[in-house]
Parts: structure tokens; sequence; C-alpha cells
């Protein structure tokens, strides 16, 4: 599978829209991947589309303040692929996630691992959702 997928990103590489498939930005540059932060809150709006889909999220602190989110992650179809899918992320569902945060310091974060309510969990990463027993 990582074949064709790699096959397919090479054909477009070559072809005439390679340029802005090249300029796309690096997980690295915009989240520091050695900084996570854990986020458990209400999703309050999912933007299901390409080329990331977004998560939304209220987080509430120890005193109850309430504090808005949002989430990044792969492109549909990775999650689909990974078990990951609009469905499961309905408004009011209560997620955990655990997150890579901006470097800038916005309340932005590229998600890595998101849990349930009921317990199950998916890891998000290196281009794939893949499931995990809780």
């Amino acid at each position: 599978m990582k074949y064709i997928l790699w096959t397919g990103a090479m054909a477009v590489a070559l072809s005439g829209a390679a340029a802005p498939a090249l300029a796309h930005h690096s997980l690295q540059s915009e989240y520091d991947i050695n900084q996570s932060i854990t986020l458990k809150g209400t999703v309050t709006k999912v933007d299901w589309v390409n080329p990331h889909v977004y998560v939304y999220l209220d987080v509430k602190d120890d005193k109850g303040a309430v504090t808005k989110w949002a989430v990044t992650t792969l492109p549909p179809g990775n999650l689909r692929r990974g078990g990951l899918t609009r469905d499961l992320l309905g408004y009011g569902e209560t997620v955990s996630i655990l997150a890579f945060r901006a470097r800038d310091g916005a309340n932005l974060a590229f998600l890595r691992t998101i849990t349930f309510a009921d317990g199950h969990k998916l890891e998000i990463w290196l281009g794939d959702a893949s499931k995990e027993n809780p």
C-alpha cells in the first residue's frame, strides 16, 4: 500500500502540478513536536475537508472556564483508511486529544492521538490513522 501511495506521489511530483504540492508546509515548522498537550473537551465543529481535517473543541479548565481550541490533522482519505470517520467526531462528543502545540502559542494543535468517551483510541501519525487497543 505504501508503495502505491509513493508512486502516486511521484507521478504528481513529476507532473506540472508539482509546485503546489512541494510548497506545502512542514509539521515541524508550525508545531513543536517536543511540546505535547492533552486536551479534553467537547467537539463543537468538524471541518472534514482537504488538505487537513480540523476538529474544534471547547476545553474546560478546573475552574470551569472554557477555552476554544482548533486541532488539525491529516486529510480525510488518510483518516478514513485508518478508521477515523466523520461520524465518530459528532457535535457534542467528548474526546481527549494528545497533540503537538502550535509554535506561536495559539490555541491550535496537531492531533497525535484521540481517545473517545467509550475508551477506544486512535493514533494519527505518519500518513495514516491506526487503531490501538485501550
